[in-house]
C-alpha cells in the first residue's frame, strides 16, 4: 500500500514592506507602514547584541503588551523615555508610548512621539557623543490620538495619522 505525501502551504498575510519579508524579534521602522502606533511597555532588559560591524554592545530592549516584537532602544529613545517616565525603569512598565517611523543618518529608524501618561509636552535635549546636541518634543497625547500639530481653524491639514496598534 503506497502512501501519498501531501504538501500543505500556509497562507500568510502578504507583506507590504521589505521589513515584513524577514520578520524577527525586533520592531523595524517599516513594520509601522508610515503610521504612528501606541504600545504599552510590558518589560525591559539589557542584552548584548552584535552590530553589523561585528562589534558587541549592551543595548536596552523594551518589550510591549501588544506585540511579541521588542524595540532595541537607541540612546535617543532611552533619553526620551527617561524624560517622560523618570530614571527608575520599573516606573516605565505599564506606560503607553506612541512610536513612529523616522530617519536617522538616511536610514529608517523608530522614534518616540510622546505619551498620554505625561502631564504636558516635554522638550528633551539629546546629547550624543561626537554629535551636535538636538532637541525632541515629547508630546502629551490625548487618548489614542496625538495632540494636533496643526491649526484646523486656519484650514491646515495634519500630515499625522491616527496611531494604530502594531500587528503581530
Amino acid at each position: 500500500m503506497e502512501t501519498q505525501t501531501e504538501t500543505k502551504t500556509m497562507s500568510q498575510k502578504k507583506p507590504k514592506n521589505y521589513d515584513d519579508l524577514y520578520p524577527g524579534r525586533f520592531l523595524k521602522a517599516g513594520n509601522f507602514n508610515g503610521q504612528k502606533v501606541t504600545l504599552t511597555i510590558k518589560d525591559y532588559d539589557l542584552e548584548t547584541l552584535e552590530g553589523e560591524n561585528g562589534e558587541k554592545k549592551a543595548k536596552a530592549i523594551i518589550h510591549f503588551e501588544e506585540t511579541p516584537r521588542s524595540l532595541v532602544a537607541c540612546k535617543t529613545n532611552g533619553l526620551c523615555l527617561k524624560a517622560m517616565f523618570g530614571a527608575d525603569l520599573t516606573q516605565w512598565v505599564g506606560k503607553k508610548v506612541f512610536l513612529f517611523p523616522a530617519e536617522w543618518n538616511g536610514e529608517p529608524a523608530i522614534r518616540i512621539w510622546g505619551s498620554p501618561e505625561i502631564a504636558n509636552d516635554i522638550d528633551v535635549e539629546i546629547k550624543l557623543p561626537r554629535r551636535k546636541p538636538f532637541r525632541m518634543m515629547m508630546r502629551k497625547t490625548i487618548g489614542q490620538q496625538p495632540k494636533p500639530t496643526h491649526d484646523p481653524a486656519a484650514g491646515e491639514v495634519s500630515p499625522e495619522n491616527e496611531p494604530k496598534t502594531v500587528a503581530q
